[in-house]
């Protein structure tokens, strides 16, 4: 378990991620369904290359490169 403001960070380490305001759950399950649902919770990657869905520089750097992201 981790707790962090950083949503890069947990893009790259996190499976599952809760997203919490002004105490209360507002967003709960998989990290790339819950940090690109909403731009507020997006990562600078997914915001700078929308629409892609990459969360990471790995997941960049893995498609332009075509190999398998680590």
């Amino acid at each position: 378990m981790l707790a962090t403001h950083d949503v890069e960070l947990a893009a790259e380490v996190a499976t599952r991620v809760i997203v919490l305001a002004e105490g209360e759950i507002v967003a709960d399950g998989p990290t790339a369904e819950v940090v690109l649902a909403s731009p507020m919770f997006a990562p600078q990657v997914a915001k700078i290359l929308a629409p892609e869905n990459w969360l990471t520089v790995a997941e960049v750097r893995a498609a332009i490169t075509g190999e398998a992201s680590a």
